[in-house]
């Protein structure tokens, strides 16, 4: 739907701006007198349309509750483009409406329903794009809805997981940062004028390295600029394709991550195939879909290794085994459940969900003391370098 950035007057003779989505001006002149109360004085289309559909996102819960309606719609029988004409109608925010009332324009064009989905890759992917094809050109697109609906409540539940995983020691990283930035620039230089100003000419190691940090700190802001842009390069490092795989192999060798983020990559890859293959689509598609979902190169390079010895007609068990990469739980399971990899993926699926929120549990108590012993002796050094100089004073005096 094009986009179109718009100056309206209101009834009250206030003129302000808008950004709306509108198939064209007359909807667009249409929707701003209905819902703004107010008159269009000029619009301008922005942008390329295939672009912003490229970009367009959705809030996780928004999505959640519009697939339960649909389904909801469909399993009553009422027909695809009028459940989504309704679901344009009631979407709440721009965006949702915009991308339904986009889906049902294509739904009306083309008569492909996984073809519309496909046009917003941010909100439906590839996997649950094959799930709605596959059941729609079966005649079953309710239960192809309800299993994509299934499949973004589970991945939603693995992505909360993994973000708070990731949460607690970035938000004590970027504290304790912040708070070293300010000691040293604000705190300390302060403190070290104040013990010239009384005569104190010589300091104790501690008080020595702490008032050097912030020497350093202060008269050099470009080595402070340097380091904040070296940890930003860090972290854009880790979304690099060449240096991905090489962070991704760091991670599973710290002991206590380790478990976490195998319970995460599986959690998602038995999601993914579990949802696809009982779509029925292919085992080499489905398990490609998984590698692109995994979260974790390491994995994802298994799985096309997976991939590589089923299309030299070995079973996925046998292909399970020879990537040497996944637990042997997942092998084994794999290779005794051969001839029904539907049950044994969905079994290790809720296995793996469940599994994740133990080892991040897990995974942040043990980081939990590590983080706090470093911050308290950051804390002690900074004590010891502010009370010792006084305490010599205080002697010196007596």
């Amino acid at each position: 739907m094009p986009r179109f950035r718009t100056r309206i007057v209101r009834r009250d003779g206030r003129r302000s701006g808008l950004t709306l989505d509108a198939d064209d001006l007359a909807s667009l002149s249409s929707h701003v007198e209905t819902r703004c109360q107010a008159f269009v004085i000029s619009a301008t289309r922005l942008g390329s349309e295939r672009a912003a559909k490229k970009n367009t996102r959705l809030k996780g819960a928004i999505l959640l509750a519009a697939l339960d309606s649909l389904e909801l719609m469909l399993t009553s029988g009422v027909r695809i483009n009028a459940a989504l004409r309704t679901l344009a109608d009631c979407a709440p925010g721009d965006s949702s409406r915009a991308l339904w009332a986009d889906v049902v324009r294509v739904v009306e064009e083309t008569g492909s329903f996984g073809d519309a989905l496909g046009q917003f890759p941010r909100v439906f992917s590839p996997s649950m794009v094959g799930v709605i094809q596959a059941h729609e050109a079966a005649g079953r697109l309710d239960e192809g809805v309800r299993h994509v609906r299934d499949y973004v409540a589970q991945m939603g539940e693995i992505r909360r997981e993994a973000i708070r995983g990731a949460a607690y020691p970035a938000f004590v990283f970027t504290a304790g940062l912040v708070a070293s930035v300010v000691l040293c620039v604000f705190t300390l230089p302060r403190f070290s004028a104040m013990l010239r100003d009384i005569g104190v000419k010589k300091t104790n190691h501690v008080t020595a390295f702490f008032f050097g940090l912030s020497d350093i700190v202060n008269h050099n802001p470009r080595l402070l600029a340097l380091a904040f842009l070296a940890a930003i390069a860090a972290a854009a490092a880790t979304r690099n394709r060449r240096l991905r795989p090489l962070f991704d192999r760091v991670v599973l060798r710290i002991p206590f991550v380790r478990g976490a983020v195998e319970a995460l990559a599986m959690a998602r890859i038995c999601a993914t195939y579990s949802a696809l293959s009982q779509s029925g689509i292919r085992v080499v598609d489905a398990l490609e879909s998984c590698a692109a979902v995994a979260g974790n190169r390491v994995y994802s390079d298994g799985l096309g290794r997976v991939v590589a010895a089923v299309r030299n007609n070995s079973s996925v068990g046998q292909g399970f085994e020879a990537a040497g990469v996944f637990a042997p739980e997942v092998v084994l399971a794999v290779k005794s459940g051969d001839g029904s990899l539907p049950e044994v993926f969905g079994r290790l699926s809720r296995y793996y969900s469940g599994e994740s929120k133990n080892r991040v549990g897990f995974a942040l108590r043990m980081i939990e003391p590590v983080m706090l012993v470093l911050v308290l002796a950051w804390v002690f050094g900074v004590a010891l370098a502010v009370i010792l100089p006084v305490v010599e004073v205080v002697n010196e005096i007596h």
